[in-house]
């Protein structure tokens, strides 16, 4: 998530006097996987405080290891920031005051959703494998929650765009949460957005209409269903009174053969 403070210092760095900042040096952090994070945030600290920055030293030393769901999400902002766009402008589409009768357009905006989530876990898993980095269950389906949170909130997108997350994010549909999994970070509560809301609201209302529409349909199933087999009864009745008569014949047939031959 992002930080605020900005502090510059001046280190040396294998001999070299550079210039530093605690955005730039976050950056660099938070790109690298999260085994590697720790040992790197100590040295990056331990560079600062002995070039004499005792404060930039001290914002290092508190940031957070990502879990390996929040480091995938980082690593997409990095790596595919244009597929990325693509779902987060997905669901900026969604807000923009979409006639809620319209689902066509819900449904087709909810595909493309589909198609790049699918496509982002799918790019996700194949860097992280590349990279050496085993990627559980847990991690992916936390991946995908950021994911949803991105797309269904102006504030997670603009979190997860930044690559600095160190916890997965949750949109419940109440609002925006960290999944705890790790310690949180410096970020005040994410509220839900107004328009976050009026999408949630116009989703809920053609559900409802979709099941109501669907309800009807599964009756007149079930009303066809009864006549068929009415229908099939009478087949049967008539079939069976078909039967007996063409016994009846066959044996009037035969009552007759031996007639004439009589």
């Amino acid at each position: 998530m992002g930080w605020t403070r900005s502090p510059h210092a001046r280190c040396h760095l294998a001999g070299e006097l550079v210039d530093v900042s605690f955005e730039s040096v976050s950056a660099e952090l938070y790109g690298l996987a999260p085994n590697d994070f720790t040992a790197a945030r100590n040295a990056k600290a331990s560079e600062a405080r002995n070039a004499g920055d005792t404060e930039l030293a001290a914002s290092l030393k508190e940031l957070h290891k990502p879990t390996v769901g929040a480091w995938l999400a980082n690593l997409l902002a990095r790596e595919r920031a244009e597929d990325l766009e693509r779902l987060i402008a997905l669901g900026d589409e969604l807000r923009r005051g979409q006639n809620p009768a319209d689902r066509d357009v819900i449904r087709g905006v909810s595909k493309k959703k589909q198609e790049v989530v699918a496509k982002l876990l799918f790019e996700a898993n194949s860097m992280a494998k590349s990279l050496g980095q085993p990627v559980s269950e847990a991690a992916a389906m936390d991946l995908e929650a950021t994911l949803d949170a991105a797309f269904a909130d102006p504030k997670a997108a603009a979190s997860v765009r930044a690559g600095r997350l160190t916890t997965a994010l949750r949109y419940s549909g109440l609002g925006l949460a960290e999944i705890e999994s790790a310690p949180p970070v410096r970020a005040g509560k994410v509220e839900r957005s107004a328009s976050a809301m009026a999408a949630a609201q116009r989703d809920l209302e053609l559900a409802n209409r979709e099941a109501e529409r669907a309800e009807a349909e599964a009756e007149k199933a079930r009303h066809a269903v009864a006549l068929a087999e009415d229908d099939l009864k009478r087949l049967e009745a008539t079939a069976a009174i078909a039967a007996r008569r063409a016994t009846d014949a066959r044996k009037r047939a035969s009552a007759a053969r031996k007639r004439v031959r009589g």
